[in-house]
């Protein structure tokens, strides 16, 4: 009867360690302004006010990718960033965070629509 019962304190030890709610992460980042610079490997939330389109280029000759993340961390968009090649993510709401993936540097340019 013991072993059932540390067997079972052991499996609610690792389901409530292993139990990350997304959202709560997503609340550790403080928005950034929306500026257009030379962003590195992170997660960004910009204080855009309006829907925006973001340029994108990648300036190292490094693989790195971007994703668009919604509020609740649901991917909505994933890339590999081609090199030396300007494209853009056509009307960004505000709230969405941007994920940059990789050890390349990225410019970001931000234009109103």
């Amino acid at each position: 009867m013991m072993i059932k019962k540390i067997f079972l304190a052991i499996i609610i030890l690792i389901s409530l360690t292993n139990s990350v709610n997304a959202s709560t992460t997503s609340n550790y980042a403080e928005p950034v302004q929306t500026i257009s610079k030379t962003y590195t490997e992170g997660f960004y939330k910009f204080d855009n006010k309006n829907d925006v389109d973001i340029g994108v280029t990648l300036i190292t000759n490094t693989p790195t990718k971007i994703m668009i993340l919604d509020e609740n961390m649901n991917v909505q968009f994933i890339s590999l960033i081609p090199y030396n090649t300007k494209f853009y993510l056509r009307n960004i709401a505000p709230k969405k965070i941007i994920a940059i993936i990789g050890d390349g540097e990225v410019a970001l340019s931000f234009d109103k629509i």
